[in-house]
């Protein structure tokens, strides 16, 4: 009898072991699926500094983010390419930075390689706790969590902390491509 119970007791622990889906003890677990197109809006801590503003994903290594805050910096564009590097445009004012000369420590950069990291990865340790499910993981810029809403799956905060980097995400969105309209179809229904 007691080898019985002895048994069952054994079978429900590996069940629960097996079968959780993301536990405190930090597993290995599909990670969300980020590796498409999107949109979101981003607010950065790096210290002292304070940015926000919307980020797209169009594929690995290929951004636009365009920031809202601090007042200084509103309207600045950032194009960002892997293996090109960044062009910057805030009104009249354009500038082209090569990647060899992108410094290691742009908050940006940082965020794109994680995330980018991130959706590249078909696993990450995977922790919960009262925020979500922080899947964590390495990149050439160190370490990275990112905390998913338990729900919906979407992003909800980053840490990065070799680099003191924390945000939170809003507003996430998969970016769908619209079909094009054929011109001549309109020329026609316009006359």
């Amino acid at each position: 009898m007691y080898r019985i119970k002895f048994l069952c007791v054994i079978l429900i622990v590996f069940s629960v072991v097996i079968f959780t889906a993301c536990n405190g003890k930090g597993i290995m677990k599909k990670t969300p699926e980020l590796n498409v197109p999107f949109e979101t809006g981003v607010k950065l801590q790096a210290g002292e500094l304070e940015i926000s503003g919307t980020a797209k994903r169009y594929g690995t290594g290929i951004w636009e983010m365009e920031l809202t805050a601090p007042e200084t910096l509103a309207g600045l564009t950032l194009s960002y390419n892997a293996d090109e590097g960044v062009k910057a445009d805030l009104d009249d004012l354009a500038i082209d930075v090569p990647i060899e000369n992108l410094r290691d420590g742009a908050v940006f950069a940082q965020l794109f390689k994680a995330v980018d990291s991130a959706a590249a990865a078909g696993e990450l340790s995977c922790t919960e706790t009262a925020d979500g499910m922080v899947f964590s993981g390495d990149f050439s810029g160190g370490t990275f969590s990112i905390t998913f809403d338990p729900v919906s799956l979407v992003p909800a905060a980053i840490e990065i902390p070799a680099y003191g980097i924390m945000g939170e995400f809003s507003g996430f969105r998969v970016l769908t491509a619209e079909p094009d309209t054929d011109v001549t179809d309109l020329t026609e229904e316009s006359e």
